[in-house]
Formats: C-alpha cells, structure tokens, sequence
C-alpha cells in the first residue's frame, strides 16, 4: 500500500513537470513570433513609400492645395510649357492633388480658382517628380439670411471688384464660398438689391455676414365689388425716388426689404397707394377693389341677304 502511494505520487510530480516543462515551451513561441512580427512592422514602417513610376522621357507634377478648412481641393489646373519669358503653349489640363506627367521644360500652372491664378516658372525634370505645394490659396464667404417668416432664404449674390465692377462669380446666400484672399463688393439680390462693400477674405479663414431677417411679406389683394379675387398686374417703387423694385401679379405674396414702397395696380383705371411700410418678419396686406373684367360679347349674326333671282333664258327669236 505504501508503494503504491509512493507510485502515484511521483506519477504526479513527473506530470507536473511536465506540464511546467510544455508550457514554457509554448510561451518561449509565442514571445519569439512576437518578436519577429515587431521587428518586421518596425521594419516596414521604416521603408519609404513606393516611387511613382513615370514614363520614359518624361517627369511629373504634383500640385497641392488647401481650402479654408486646411482640406486638400480638387481645382482644375492648366498647364503651359514656356516658350520665352512672354509666350507659352497650352500642354495639358489635369487636377489639384493628382500627378500628370509632363515633358521637361519650364511651367506656367493656371489654377481655376476664384478668381483665376497663375503661377510661373515651375521646372519639371526627366524621371523626377516635382510636388509644388501652394498651401492654403483660398478664404470663404457665408452670408446667412433669413426671409418673413424667419426661415433661410437663398439669395443669388454676385461678389464684384469694387474698382472695376467687374463681376467675378455668382453665388447664393447660406452657402460658403471659397475665393481667392482679396477685397470684394458683395451684391445680394433681394428685391431691392443690397450691397456689402469692402468685404476682406483672409486666407485660410472664413468671413461670415449675418444680416438676419432683411425681409417683410407684402400681398396686394386684387377684388371685385363681390370679393371675388381678380388677377392684376402690379409694381411696386421705392418712396424716395419712384425707383421699380418688383413687377408681380396680385393674389400673390412677395419678399421686400423693409421700407417704405408705393403700389401700383394696372387695372382699368389705374390705382396706388404711396408710402406702404414693410417691416422685416411681418406680413403686409393691401387691398383694392377693382372692376372686374366685362364678358367678351358675341359678335352679332351677320345679316344675310336674298339671293338675286336667276335671270331668264331668253327664247331665239
């Protein structure tokens, strides 16, 4: 009975060696392909990035461009390979951001900005690719407006050079532009029209104008001596100086901005109202009694006359 306990015990113990023994063995793998899998990542992390390959007889280049938001823009670029220092040739058309292989020369590069920009001299060597980055060539306009009833309401506006002015791009209102930095006229067509003038744009930055609610709603109410709606031309003029600001129909709503207006209603006679205030967010109703259209009348049955009697044959004599 003793040796058979003695047995089992050194049964046990050789089995736990054993277990100890295998367990090592595995964790000592483990650590060693650890180890090769970091060494490798560290290796390739190491490695540099993968030449382009470019065409033989040719180099490349690579133009980079932020936007007011640091973010890369794809702009349309043009490329001119110069001829002297007053001529070049159009050569190819490619995109901000992208690599376009070119022949080795000397580069003027147009780039479809707003307003447009060129940029000269850039050298372009065989098998080499040159990276030209301009960084942050552009700023951004938002002009935010409301209409009446205090929702957004999107305008077209026109930014303009304030000493020419000379349009440079269309636009709409709560909407961010990106334009090249500079000093611009802003037109926003509200009916009348307003203007922002001198507006600087920072590179890299983003300009806000906020005019809010500019707007009131006028209705010109157009009836018959029954209430009955008639549709009738109507002009609205500035107070001040009888300048038209909107030529609309009646029955019918329409954004002005605040101020005083006179209202012409091209009925039979003619009718106004001078001095109607608009007040931004509110509603104007102007109405007036017009005569209503008279029926078109059938025109009378035209009288018909007998027909003349046949004359007879006369007989041979």
């Amino acid at each position: 009975m003793r040796n058979k306990k003695l047995t089992i015990g050194i049964i046990v113990i050789i089995a736990f060696i054993g277990f100890i023994l295998i367990t090592k063995s595995i964790i000592s793998k483990i650590k060693g392909k650890k180890a090769v899998t970091a060494a490798q990542t560290k290796k390739d992390s190491g490695k540099s990035p993968s030449k382009k390959i470019i065409s033989k007889g040719k180099g490349a280049l690579t133009v980079k461009i932020l936007n007011s938001k640091k973010a890369a823009i794809p702009l349309r670029l043009k490329a001119f390979k110069a001829i002297d220092n007053d001529s070049s040739v159009y050569i190819a058309s490619f995109v901000a951001d992208r690599t376009q292989e070119l022949a080795p020369g000397d580069y003027d590069i147009e780039i479809d900005s707003i307003p447009q920009k060129i940029y000269k001299g850039i050298r372009i060597d065989q098998g080499k690719e040159t990276i030209e980055d301009l960084g942050c060539l552009t700023g951004s306009i938002l002009i935010r407006t409301l209409n009446s009833k205090k929702t957004p309401a999107y305008y077209p506006i026109r930014i303009i050079y304030p000493k020419s002015g000379e349009m440079i791009t269309a636009y709409m209102t709560n909407k961010s532009l990106e334009i090249a930095p500079g000093v611009y006229d802003i037109e926003i067509g509200t009916s009348p029209r307003q203007y922002k003038k001198n507006v600087k744009v920072d590179a890299g930055k983003e300009g806000i104008i906020d005019l809010g609610c500019v707007t009131g709603r006028l209705v010109v109410k157009t009836v018959d001596d029954n209430k009955k709606d008639v549709r009738q031309s109507v002009r609205i003029l500035k107070s001040e100086n009888s300048e038209i600001v909107s030529s609309s129909l009646s029955n019918r709503p329409i954004e002005l901005v605040g101020g005083k207006y006179n209202i012409e209603v091209l009925s039979t006679p003619r009718q106004d109202k001078k001095n109607v205030l608009i007040s931004a967010g509110e509603e104007s109703v102007i109405e007036f009694i017009v005569r209503a259209p008279d029926a078109a009348q059938k025109p009378a049955a035209a009288s018909r006359r007998p027909a003349p009697p046949r004359p007879k044959p006369i007989k041979a004599q």
